[in-house]
């Protein structure tokens, strides 16, 4: 399927287990649980070896990026989805967090395949010009 694609679906599948989490009542819950839980495990090593791609002079750094902003972001939001859930209910917070994996499924649609990158910047090349970032 590709990297680009098996990414944008596991973010279109967790939007879908996130709804259900916050729709579904009983024990069919578990079931959205579990779902997302695997949805949003899938795109992280594919984060990781995309940066790599994109930074292919700068592997360490496209890395420490991807990783880093990965565990930062979450450690900065972390208390206020906690304080949001504490002050409305956890039924709000779960549909606030509805726009995560929706925005990381639209941003992803704007991605090339790095292979197309690296092919355009060949022909580029071959031409005699720069291919601009």
């Amino acid at each position: 399927w590709g990297r680009l694609r098996t990414m944008q679906r596991a973010y279109a599948v967790a939007a879908l287990a996130l709804t259900g989490v916050v729709l579904v009542p009983g024990p069919a819950l578990y079931g959205f649980i579990a779902v997302l839980a695997i949805a949003l495990y899938v795109p992280f090593s594919l984060h990781i070896t995309l940066g790599q791609d994109y930074l292919p002079n700068r592997v360490g750094t496209a890395s420490g990026v991807t990783l880093g902003l990965a565990v930062s972001i979450g450690g900065l939001f972390a208390p206020a989805l906690g304080a949001l859930a504490d002050a409305t209910s956890l039924h709000t917070m779960l549909t606030t967090l509805l726009v995560f994996p929706t925005v990381a499924w639209l941003l992803s649609r704007r991605l090339d395949e790095p292979t197309r990158l690296e092919s355009q910047q060949q022909e580029a090349e071959a031409k005699g010009q720069a291919l601009q970032p």
